[in-house]
């Protein structure tokens, strides 16, 4: 199986209003606070307005919120470097008895 691209150099041809290229790490930061908002609104809506309207802009809202954390967390995974190693492990037994 191969190993798939990074993110980060898939979406360098990807630029934001002001000319910046916008990293897929930074869009999906964008999606998570889109969906905060729509939950929000939902919310307000359904408390003073519509409870029908207020309870599916909710729902898209929560369905919208797992999908982007789902892509927030699988780009940031891609953006550091690898984990370090694990520290050895003691040779001796847990209760042995060290000499002074």
């Amino acid at each position: 199986m191969a190993k798939r691209e990074a993110a980060g150099s898939a979406s360098s041809s990807s630029t934001s209003t002001s000319g910046q290229a916008v990293s897929a790490f930074d869009r999906a930061k964008r999606h998570l606070l889109l969906a905060c908002a729509a939950i929000g609104g939902g919310l307000a809506i359904a408390g003073s307005i519509d409870r029908t309207t207020g309870g599916v802009l909710l729902l898209i809202g929560w369905i919208g919120g797992v999908v982007a954390l789902h892509r927030l967390g699988r780009t940031g995974s891609d953006r550091g470097p690898e984990p370090p190693a694990p520290a050895p492990s003691d040779p001796r037994p847990s209760g042995a008895v060290t000499s002074r």
